[in-house]
């Protein structure tokens, strides 16, 4: 079992590193006295030091029996890292470079439209990858069955795609907030992360689509399960997978929550708790209370008082006015 850091990434195999670490403690060490610390052959040990110097960890002390010291870790290490930096930059620009052969093969030769993924894990690993390449907008269908058995609670992908400023919108299905596992938590963690959401009543499929050039769906939409899936690329079929996402946008319920509640010029002393929160996104995506007391696991009866509770505070006598009330509050 390993005991030190995995420097690996940086080129320093664990040999190499346990030598290191010997020499942080016991510095002044002849490569004979390395080796009967270590407990291995000179010879091996040889190789490690010469590893060790040529990357800049260890020197050797300019006497007549050279002996091995460190170079300190934090700036050992430092250079190390910028190094491999500067040498990943560099990666990055050769495929940036590649894009324009990429893109002058796809205009003169057969274009594959469309490319079929199979088996879960390679669904899942390209899904991910389309969302960290995204560099302007990510767009989303959300409805069972999920690539991730949880359901939508564990794409934590999302979170680094909106750090990075990218916008993401993302429609559910109402059987998304009554099926999933802490589906309604989730969704309001996405919310506070900066993503757009809304909700409506029944979605045709699932979606996503990537800064409007690509779009992944299941292969089938009858499928039970994310076994299969199809990136889509610039076509026709694109163009109306972007239209029915957009026209699904503009009848479904925002469900963004938005600070404290002022309704007209007053201030309400009355500060939503994180339960008040998540009863409001599902009154405002239509469940009914049977279904939101079930969701959240309360009794009809709690429901249903504090259901009347948000009502009396936003002064609405039927669900529809408190929808309105609440959006007018700033709360949807």
């Amino acid at each position: 079992m390993r005991t030190g850091t995995d420097l690996s990434i940086l080129g320093v195999g664990e040999f190499e590193e346990r030598a290191y670490r010997i020499l942080l403690r016991w510095p002044g060490l002849t490569v004979n006295g390395l080796a009967d610390r270590i407990g291995s052959p000179a010879g091996r040990v040889r190789r490690a030091v010469a590893r060790l110097e040529q990357i800049g960890l260890i020197t050797r002390s300019p006497v007549p029996t050279p002996r091995l010291l460190p170079v300190a870790p934090d700036a050992a290490i430092d250079a190390l890292v910028r190094r491999q930096e500067s040498e990943l930059e560099r990666i990055r620009a050769l495929a940036t470079a590649w894009v324009a052969d990429f893109r002058a093969g796809r205009s003169t030769g057969p274009t594959e439209l469309i490319e079929v993924v199979v088996g879960a894990d390679a669904v899942l690993s390209r899904f991910d990858q389309l969302q960290r390449a995204a560099t302007a907008e990510v767009q989303v269908l959300d409805t069972p069955p999920y690539i991730r058995a949880e359901g939508p609670d564990t794409n934590d992908v999302e979170f680094e795609v909106l750090a990075r400023g990218v916008t993401c919108r993302a429609i559910y299905d109402r059987a998304a907030l009554e099926q999933a596992p802490n589906a309604v938590g989730a969704i309001l963690r996405y919310v506070a992360a900066g993503e757009q959401a809304r909700v409506t009543s029944e979605l045709p499929l699932k979606l996503a689509t990537f800064d409007r050039r690509t779009a992944f769906i299941p292969q089938s939409i009858d499928q039970g399960d994310i076994a299969s899936a199809i990136v889509v690329h610039p076509c026709s079929l694109l163009d109306v997978l972007l239209l029915v996402f957009d026209q699904l946008w503009q009848q479904a319920t925002p469900l963004t929550m938005r600070g404290s509640l002022r309704v007209g010029d007053e201030d309400l002393t009355f500060e939503p708790t994180e339960d008040d929160r998540r009863v409001l996104v599902l009154l405002a995506s239509g469940m009914k209370d049977e279904a939101i007391a079930r969701h959240l696991g309360w009794s009809y009866r709690t429901t249903r008082r504090r259901l009347a509770n948000l009502m009396a505070v936003l002064g609405a006598e039927t669900r529809f006015q408190a929808g309105l009330h609440a959006a007018r509050a700033g709360w949807l």
